[in-house]
């Protein structure tokens, strides 16, 4: 078994661990899964094996990630290179096995000491059974308002938005959840004569949570930014903070790898995409409803890809252009190549995360009035090897 060395670059109360993607999505036609079968199994122990097969047209290099519960580990393992960082393990194929044709399946599997079969799996990224991964947070809700009436107090704000769906919002009165709605705006009775600050958050199915608006009506301004957040626990896919401190009330969180956003949350948690092998600067900062923001709290964490890993990374997008038509804007390039194979691409405005695909191109609802657009996107392999970016602003 390869080892995977995890160096924290700082000092933090603990490291939480590795958990695979948030809760899965709607399936995807002609997907690719991974499905876990025990093959025999004693007293203290299992064998149990992965076949991976792929269900789409085109030819799939596969990475799989899952947790073994607390007691079980692995004891051997074969079919596939085999690293662990406490609880969570990454398979990558093997050289006979690393890229399945379009149709074909692979397997590997592994006698295990302790009884618990895999949890968390995840197949490049999204669900083993082949569902689409959900793991990023819906927009804050915009312009929210207070209407007062003779004897009620309506709550309004713009509806979010999210790459599924939102589901529903969250309103808080103070630190008391007092509702949770469909639609974009909640009545109450008429408070009492005295400064309250409410708090609106979208959330989509799989759990994510938007950034809070926040309003205090008759309130100073604010212009005290909060705390930073004590501590950051670093996963590569799910990272964890403290709660940050503010004296009105903290709206969110904005997440960043090597200067790079994926994304804010009103939680303390928030999954990004498979990261793979490298030096990674995990960055949290709080902000308040003003726009007041913390002091950046970082940790760095060196990943080792073990002495039989792939680490040559794929080659850069080339020939990227993009198409405008009066409701949509696409961005379409050159197939990237690849040692072993391409597994994906990541898409970025600017420095901020926009999503992975399989495919070359990335489309989007066009924006009204002139919209300058920085557009990014590089190639990834299954053990996280990453191609330079190709770049156009358009």
């Amino acid at each position: 078994m390869n080892r995977f060395l995890v160096a924290v670059a700082a000092a933090v109360v603990g490291v939480a661990g590795f958990a695979g993607p948030g809760p899965a999505g709607a399936a995807v036609p002609g997907a690719a899964t991974a499905t876990f079968v025990k093959q025999s199994a004693w007293s203290n122990g299992y064998t149990g094996q992965y076949t991976i097969d792929n269900g789409t047209s085109a030819p799939l290099t596969w990475r799989v990630e899952f947790d073994l519960p607390a007691g079980t580990t692995v004891a051997n393992s074969w079919g596939a290179q085999l690293t662990r960082t406490g609880d969570h393990y990454v398979a990558v194929g093997a050289a006979w096995n690393a890229t399945v044709a379009a149709g074909g399946n692979a397997n590997f599997g592994w006698v295990a000491q302790g009884t618990g079969g895999p949890l968390n799996c995840s197949l490049n990224g999204a669900s083993c059974t082949g569902a689409r991964a959900d793991i990023r947070p819906p927009s804050t809700p915009g312009n929210l308002r207070a209407v007062v009436g003779t004897t009620t107090f309506t709550l309004r704000w713009d509806a979010s938005s999210d790459d599924t769906a939102v589901a529903g919002y969250e309103v808080y009165s103070g630190a008391s959840l007092v509702a949770t709605v469909t639609g974009t705006e909640y009545t109450m009775g008429m408070p009492p004569p005295m400064i309250i600050t409410y708090r609106v958050r979208a959330l989509d199915a799989a759990g994510n949570a938007s950034p809070f608006a926040v309003i205090t009506p008759g309130g100073p301004a604010d212009t005290v930014a909060p705390t930073a957040p004590a501590n950051v626990y670093p996963g590569m896919t799910v990272i964890r903070w403290t709660a940050a401190t503010d004296n009105v009330a903290v709206a969110g969180y904005e997440v960043s790898v090597n200067g790079e956003r994926y994304g804010a949350t009103s939680a303390l948690s928030l999954t990004v995409p498979t990261l793979g092998f490298g030096v990674f600067t995990f960055t949290v900062v709080a902000f308040d409803g003003a726009g007041n923001r913390s002091a950046p709290r970082s940790i760095m964490v060196a990943v080792d890809p073990g002495p039989n890993s792939d680490t040559r990374p794929p080659t850069v997008p080339g020939d990227l252009r993009v198409s405008v038509t009066d409701s949509t804007v696409t961005w379409t390039w050159s197939a990237s190549s690849d040692n072993v194979g391409v597994a994906g691409y990541q898409v970025f405005h600017g420095n901020d995360w926009a999503g992975d695909v399989t495919g070359t191109s990335w489309g989007e609802p066009r924006t009204s009035g002139n919209t300058a657009y920085n557009f990014r996107v590089r190639a990834f392999d299954s053990t996280g090897n990453k191609s330079g970016f190709a770049a156009l602003t358009s």
